[in-house]
């Protein structure tokens, strides 16, 4: 029980070295985690997908045992097993022991879902290898790791789904060529699903690019704005300290020093006028 408890510790722990050390290797071993899941998709020896197959698995044990500390070691453990990122969590590490199933090697792409993890850190602990993060700077990471998920998930589906049975699409390179193609809306035709799920993913991954990445967008410029401690005095709209206008009802901003700087350089032009011979 007290090996438990101090693992507890560590894995709440962001101040101590030891803290930072277990948090900065359970994410490592996030990061290693996906990557074999990359790499197996591509054409290798029998000998190398079988020591992948089993440093998965290895992997996995490791995180059901990480999942079930968090959850003893929880103020609420009801509400630390329907938190979001718990789930995922789990949901990511499962299929690794069942898919050896008929029928059911898709579920292999919910792999991908462990990159939650790193957004959590963002979102709900605001941190990053043990530093805090400013609300500008997280509100940026949230920007890129947007973009990131969402195409690294709709790329692990995509695969799920359409790897084997679309010519197209034989390994994790394909299906990511094919989905920033998709939801960029560039489009080449080269590759197209031919499967329902991976139109509909498709779909999807497209819609929530339109979506989330404005509102992103805007959380940022909100953030920089709320940091300048700027206000249109007309609507209340924050606005950011280089606006020359409101972007809500466009009035003009900051109209002093634009006066200020036009007579800057009326006498400044004058000067050099009268300078002149």
């Amino acid at each position: 029980m007290a090996f438990i408890d101090r693992i507890a510790f560590l894995l709440r722990d962001r101040t101590t070295p030891a803290g930072r050390a277990t948090n900065a290797a359970l994410y490592a071993l996030n990061t290693v985690f996906v990557l074999l899941y990359i790499a197996s998709t591509y054409d290798m020896p029998v000998a190398w997908l079988a020591a992948i197959r089993t440093t998965e698995i290895g992997l996995a044990v490791v995180f059901l045992g990480e999942y079930g500390i968090r959850i003893r070691a929880a103020d609420d453990p009801r509400a630390e097993i329907t938190n979001p990122y718990t789930v995922l969590d789990l949901l990511a590490v499962v299929p690794v022991l069942v898919t050896q199933g008929i029928g059911i090697g898709f579920l292999r792409g919910l792999h991908t879902l462990r990159i939650f993890r790193f957004l959590r850190l963002l979102i709900d602990e605001q941190q990053l290898l043990g530093r805090r993060l400013s609300i500008r700077a997280v509100r940026r990471l949230e920007l890129s790791v947007t973009i990131f998920l969402i195409f690294f998930l709709s790329t692990g589906f995509i695969y799920a789904v359409e790897g084997g049975v679309n010519p197209a699409i034989s390994n994790f390179g394909d299906a990511f060529y094919y989905t920033v193609i998709a939801v960029s809306t560039v489009g080449f035709g080269d590759i197209i699903p031919v499967t329902v799920a991976g139109r509909w993913i498709t779909v999807l991954a497209v819609l929530v690019g339109f979506v989330l990445i404005p509102w992103q967008a805007t959380r940022l410029r909100q953030s920089t704005a709320d940091e300048d401690g700027d206000n249109c005095p007309r609507c209340g709209t924050a606005v950011a300290g280089t606006d020359r206008y409101c972007r809500r009802c466009g009035r003009r901003l900051q109209p002093e020093t634009a006066s200020t700087d036009d007579h800057h350089e009326t006498d400044s032009d004058s000067g050099g006028r009268r300078q002149s011979p």
